[in-house]
């Protein structure tokens, strides 16, 4: 009788400790488990607006001369690092601000620092509100959008520049420690494994703030990519169907067309998975939406994005709307992701974005996704000096008198009637940004990504091979 009471005994201690466990593993480990994505390509299920807001590349200045970029900061953590300063700095009451103008602010590239650059101009409230500032300083009102953030590391006090590419709002008597993101960047100065960047306005004597590359330390790796939803898999879309509606698969009605997309309605909810791996959603707005709240829409997209099939890794958001519908106002968010810590872009005019919802603060009316999982597939493209990756200057010199024919189009330069001739300065000056990027030709369901240079004036956007310099795309 003992013995069955231990057994009893020890059975129920097994079961409690399981139970402890399990409860334990799920609050360490909050990842919604998802068969659609590798574990390596999910992100914690909790996806909230402060994930969206960060930067989409990083320049280090060393130094006067010594630069480089980065696209992603997985390895580095510099964005991670420097959050919490900004969440003083965005929350001081004692800062002090002065007004730098253009001229002054292009030669602070010169000091040591670290400049984080946006995808686009965010709103500056909005940015403070995403790192927890629930009462921003005046911050907020003398620079109300902002595309950068300069850190300065060197010697001399720390100040910080907020810029909006054109005006610049230096704040300093901060009263913060820096010395982690000082050692960080030190760091990645000593292992000098990185690619050299030099500004055109000091390589090429041109007027642009632009940097470039003349020679690559690495090549882009080989990367081929497949649809994320399978079309023939009937089991995992019905799944998905499932998920949209949270409606089991026999109350949604289900159409299949003639070119093999698959329809699932459901009262007036609309799925339509795509042939060509595209997913598109429509929900009408259950109310009214007379102003729109940019805070309540993000948290709602975050939202909505964490509960339906899942986050892919290193997503981004890269663009922000304001949209009209039948009198109710909105935003259309534009999402992309990166490949390894490289931007990924469409070369498909089908696909017009890898991820984009339309959100009336707490209704999301349509979502369209378009997601390629890297197939990590190991590299077996020939690496020899034959075969390394051309520089931007390489690309730009290669390029120069199709750019030179873009910048007479767009400027509308009658050359027959014109006295003064076109200079090199003038069409060079035109380059916005350069930078590297993978094309996705978008053409099968499985295929090799093409490493670009992507080429941005005020009115076109080129994309060059890295390899053989030729124009892939270009979009006016």
């Amino acid at each position: 009788m003992d013995k069955e009471r231990l057994k009893t005994f020890l059975l129920l201690s097994l079961v409690c400790i399981s139970i402890f466990l399990t409860r334990k593993l799920w609050i360490e480990v909050p990842y919604e488990i998802s068969p659609f994505f590798q574990r390596e390509e999910e992100v914690s299920a909790n996806y909230l607006f402060t994930d969206m807001i960060k930067p989409h590349r990083y320049l280090l200045n060393f130094d006067e001369k010594n630069h480089t970029i980065f696209y992603n900061d997985d390895n580095n953590n510099l964005w991670t690092s420097t959050r919490s300063s900004l969440v003083d700095i965005l929350s001081s009451n004692s800062i002090k601000t002065d007004t730098l103008s253009n001229e002054e602010f292009l030669t602070y590239n010169e000091k040591k620092s670290i400049v984080f650059y946006f995808p686009e101009k965010y709103n500056t409230y909005i940015l403070a509100r995403s790192l927890d500032v629930t009462k921003p300083n005046n911050i907020t009102e003398k620079m109300p959008k902002i595309d950068s953030i300069y850190f300065y590391l060197g010697r001399e006090e720390p100040f910080v520049v907020f810029s909006d590419g054109s005006e610049h709002l230096k704040v300093y008597n901060l009263g913060i420690d820096i010395g982690a993101i000082k050692n960080q960047v030190k760091g990645i100065e000593e292992r000098k494994d990185y690619t050299y960047y030099y500004s055109m306005r000091d390589s090429m004597g041109v007027n642009s703030n632009v940097y470039i590359t003349y020679n690559m330390a690495r090549n882009m790796p080989l990367i081929y990519v497949q649809n994320e939803l399978n079309i023939h898999n009937i089991d995992e879309i019905r799944s998905i169907a499932e998920k949209f509606f949270d409606k089991d698969i026999d109350y949604i009605r289900e159409i299949i067309e003639n070119n093999g997309s698959i329809l699932y309605v459901y009262n007036q909810r609309v799925l339509k998975i795509n042939q060509n791996g595209l997913l598109e959603y429509f929900n009408p707005l259950e109310a009214p939406v007379k102003e729109r709240n940019l805070y309540i829409s993000l948290n709602t997209a975050a939202e909505f994005l964490s509960n339906h099939i899942g986050v892919p890794k290193d997503l981004y958001l890269a663009k922000i709307e304001e949209i009209e519908v039948e009198e109710n106002k909105g935003y259309r968010l534009t999402f992309r992701y990166r490949i390894r810590g490289v931007p990924v872009i469409l070369a498909s005019d089908v696909v017009e974005d890898f991820i984009q919802i339309d959100v009336f603060n707490k209704y999301v009316r349509n979502y369209k996704r378009f997601i390629r999982k890297d197939m990590n597939i190991i590299n077996v493209k020939n690496q020899s000096d034959d075969n390394k990756m051309l520089s931007a200057f390489y690309i730009i010199n290669m390029n120069y008198d199709l750019l030179e024919r873009g910048y007479i189009e767009d400027k509308g330069i009658d050359l027959e009637n014109s006295n003064e001739p076109i200079t090199s300065d003038e069409v060079l000056s035109s380059i916005a940004n350069i930078s590297i990027a993978y094309l996705d030709p978008c053409l099968k369901d499985k295929e090799e990504l093409i490493g670009v240079w992507v080429l941005q004036t005020q009115s076109r956007f080129y994309a060059f091979d890295a390899y053989s310099g030729e124009l892939v795309l270009e979009r006016k």
